[in-house]
This record gives C-alpha cells, sequence and structure tokens, in this order.
C-alpha cells in the first residue's frame, strides 16, 4: 500500500530577514526588478539602496529628476543624459536642477554626456565642485572650437570654478582620469603640484 507525502509550502513573507536580506542582494538587476513586485514585504525591504546601487539612472527631462528622490536610488553610481530630448531642457536651467539633486546623492560617480551639457557656468562654484570631483572621469575639453563659438560651448567652467576644482583634486578626489584643455588659466599651472592624485592626467 502506498503512502502518500504531503509538502508544506512556507510563503517568503514568514522568513527572517536576514534571510530574506541574503536572497535580495544575488538577485541579478531583472530578478530583482520583479521581486520587489512580489508583496508588501519584498517591496520594502527591495527599496534599500544598497540593492540597487547596479542602475543607471536616466534624466531626459526636469520630471526625471524626481526619480533621484526615490529611496532605491539613493545610492545610485551612473546618470544617463545623454538622450536627444535632453539638450533643450539642459540648455536652460537643466544642469543647476541636476547638479543640485547629484549634490544629495554623494555615490554618483559617472555622468553620462555631462560633456555636452551647458550653463554650468550659472551653478553655485562650490556645488560643481563637491559633484565633479566625486566623479571617476572628468572630461573638460574646449579647445577644438572655434572662437566665435566659445560663448556656446558646453559645460565651459569659469575661472573660479576651475580654481576651486583644482585646488579640491590636490586635497583629495575620486578622479581617476582627468581631461582639460582650452583654458587660459591653465597655462601657468604646474601640473604636477594641483592634480598628483589622479590617475591619469591630459592636460
Amino acid at each position: 500500500m502506498g503512502q502518500s507525502h504531503s509538502q508544506s509550502q512556507t510563503h517568503i513573507s514568514v522568513l527572517p530577514n536576514e534571510v530574506m536580506f541574503i536572497i535580495l542582494q544575488y538577485l541579478p538587476p531583472q530578478e530583482m526588478k520583479s521581486a520587489v513586485l512580489v508583496c508588501k514585504a519584498l517591496r520594502e525591504m527591495g527599496e534599500k539602496p544598497r540593492f540597487w546601487t547596479w542602475a543607471v539612472a536616466t534624466v531626459n527631462t526636469k520630471d526625471d529628476l524626481l526619480k533621484l528622490k526615490l529611496p532605491r536610488l539613493q545610492m545610485v553610481q551612473e546618470i544617463d543624459v545623454t538622450h536627444p530630448s535632453r539638450l533643450v531642457w539642459m540648455k536652460r536651467e537643466g544642469l543647476a536642477d541636476l547638479f543640485q539633486v547629484i549634490g544629495e546623492i554623494p555615490t554618483v560617480r559617472r555622468i553620462r554626456g555631462l560633456e555636452f551639457c551647458k550653463g554650468i557656468e550659472g551653478i553655485e562654484p562650490d556645488l560643481v565642485v563637491s559633484v565633479l570631483n566625486s566623479l571617476e572621469e572628468l572630461n573638460l575639453c574646449y579647445d577644438f572650437y572655434d572662437e566665435e563659438d566659445f560663448e556656446d560651448m558646453p559645460l565651459r567652467l569659469e575661472a573660479e570654478q576651475l580654481e576651486l576644482l583644482f585646488t579640491a583634486v590636490a586635497e583629495k578626489t575620486n578622479l581617476k582620469f582627468l581631461q582639460v584643455s582650452g583654458q587660459d588659466m591653465l597655462k601657468d599651472m604646474d601640473e604636477t603640484d594641483e592634480t598628483d592624485k589622479v590617475d591619469e592626467m591630459d592636460m
């Protein structure tokens, strides 16, 4: 006579928090996105910023800045502003708004398309330095522009901003690669004195 076997099922919500955290930290990105939709308990735990450091936050419009306020993105490391739809917005007040938000997320290390953004010269110098000095790579090259296009250059820093940036870099920086050209104030600068903490420097 055969024996019947019954299997009991345990809902994931009754597992200890420590076990759930271990499960979540090993999930690949796509499965993480699905996991937070399973139940309230998983969603609350899944909102922890440490589970979303891999995410790339895309910012095309001012409304997209609201995404960077989400709890899960408070440790995001990369932001993408390369989409064509952001061009008009970034030419006006967009970059200042973006820097204000990024200034509250100290983990940001990469901003895709930053070198093509405009309006940085109107941003408060300390905020500019705080954001740029936290990045791993920074390209500030303007010498491929004609003189008549100088005022329309993207990411054109003012002298005060550049001076503060190099002072900050000399003290402590996350920058591993820094490329700068087309700046008159750099002619008398001793590269080894100001930027010896950068792994690779091109001036």
